[in-house]
């Protein structure tokens, strides 16, 4: 039976959140980071029965506090409940033995693989926040190109504009308080919701980002909320997803209507992945969601997701990075998030708007991470991102380049978060529990042989 985990934090880990996001603050006041370093139980095991040693304090999106995220212990979404690692994986679809299954739009075999195939390789590109209305166009390019699909966790508030800030309540706070971004002027607001409707008629995902971004440095954050709170916090999401013209009071039949249903709102990353495990499952029940992808890992490297309470979680791994430990690092694996490159990269004494040098090593460790996952345990591989220009840009051109090199290899596909569970969903329990058991890849004691 799994440990259950608490969600802790240490004063010296509460120091150091708070000194980075004043400097957060500094560097760039529209491109903070976030963090969640809920403290798990020092033996707390994962789905595939290891045990877990220390993990990495989170990061991500554009308007929250700064983060530790250089390796350190992180909890994510705090589970709070037991079943951790349920595998619930629907065994009714095509037998293994079909030969070519269906395929769907970008080729994926859509059937059900025997524990003696090798499976496709995944790559799960995800955006939080979803602010910068210029960035959906680039990455739908690079996409396109690449037949590649990705998915944008978008924040509420970036369809609110600032004079209307108090139509926001976040639950236990005043009204209009938040820690990121509103959605600036209406002209600005017109342009995202045109760049969401076009990700998402492109076959895109968005999901949810939630709306204040509210963490545990706020007096009542979503580390503290009950799920009374996150109902509320959902609902006024669904409330602005459905009508952002009404709710800003424009009385203008040329804005544009935000043409992504509720329904297809099927997954979420939580803001600073705060929020415990227990208070959140019978909201995102109520609201159809199917998967989170919130929780930090408990064990270095890249493993199979697995089912949780009936939710999907693929957890937000930690990549080993080869110039990490060149470079001295004492602990050189970093979570799957560019503000924890960043981060990461400075506590090495890069320059905080060095380019060329930490796009080096957020490149290396995405190719070093590919080459040992798909050559080993092919887990799913979840690579978070923002639409953020951290370290002069450092970044987003850093993941357009993997997603050029990664996504045309053969067996291989960029894919969202619905194609990756329809397809978790053809195969046998007893096959995903066996890749499972295969452990954790990119842990670093491959590099030798990955790299040749």
């Amino acid at each position: 039976m799994p440990a259950v985990l608490t969600a802790r934090r240490s004063a010296a880990a509460l120091t150091a959140a708070l000194a980075l996001t004043l400097a957060g603050c500094q560097a760039d006041p529209a491109e903070h980071g976030d963090r969640s370093d809920a403290r798990p139980s020092s033996t707390a095991t994962t789905d595939a029965g290891k045990t877990s040693e220390g993990s990495s304090e989170a990061s991500e999106d554009d308007g929250g506090p700064g983060d530790d995220a250089d390796g350190s212990e992180t909890a994510g979404a705090s589970q709070d409940s037991e079943g951790a690692g349920d595998s619930e994986g629907s065994g009714d679809s095509e037998s293994a033995g079909t030969p070519d299954g269906e395929t769907n739009d970008q080729g994926v075999p859509m059937r059900a693989f025997s524990a003696e195939e090798t499976p496709p390789q995944f790559l799960l590109y995800s955006f939080d926040g979803g602010l910068e209305s210029d960035r959906y166009e680039y990455f739908m390019d690079v996409a396109e190109e690449v037949d590649a699909k990705f998915t944008v966790y978008l924040s509420g508030i970036h369809l609110l504009q600032p004079e209307n800030r108090t139509w926001y309540q976040a639950p236990g706070n005043e009204p209009g308080h938040v820690a990121k971004d509103l959605g600036g002027p209406k002209e600005e607001i017109a342009e995202r919701i045109r760049a969401v409707n076009a990700a998402y008629a492109a076959g895109h995902e968005i999901g949810t980002h939630y709306m204040g971004h509210l963490c545990f440095v706020e007096k009542y954050g979503g580390d503290k909320w009950d799920t009374d709170d996150w109902r509320e916090e959902h609902r006024q999401f669904y409330e602005i997803l459905a009508d952002p013209a009404g709710i800003n009071g424009y009385d203008d039949p040329d804005f544009p209507e935000l043409e992504v249903p509720a329904e297809a709102i099927q997954g979420h990353r939580l803001p600073c992945l705060d929020g415990r495990w227990d208070q959140l499952v019978p909201v995102w029940k109520e609201f159809g969601h199917t998967y989170d992808t919130s929780r930090g890992s408990q064990q270095r490297g890249v493993a199979w997701p697995y089912q949780e309470d009936g939710i999907w979680e693929f957890e937000m791994p930690l990549f080993y990075s080869p110039m990490a430990a060149s470079m001295g690092a004492e602990n050189p694996y970093i979570m799957t998030m560019d503000y924890n490159f960043w981060v990461s990269s400075q506590r090495l004494g890069v320059g905080e708007n060095d380019t060329e040098k930490l796009s080096e090593i957020y490149l290396d460790t995405y190719r070093y991470v590919y080459d040992s996952v798909s050559s080993s345990n092919r887990a799913p591989i979840v690579f978070g991102n923002h639409f953020n220009t951290y370290g002069g840009d450092a970044y987003n051109p850093a993941l357009a380049e993997t997603m050029k090199e990664f996504c045309p290899q053969e067996g291989t596909y960029c894919v969202t978060y619905q194609t990756m569970i329809d397809w978790l969903e053809l195969q046998d329990p007893d096959v995903l529990e066996a890749w499972r058991e295969q452990g954790y890849s990119a842990v670093g004691d491959d590099l030798a042989e990955v790299r040749g």
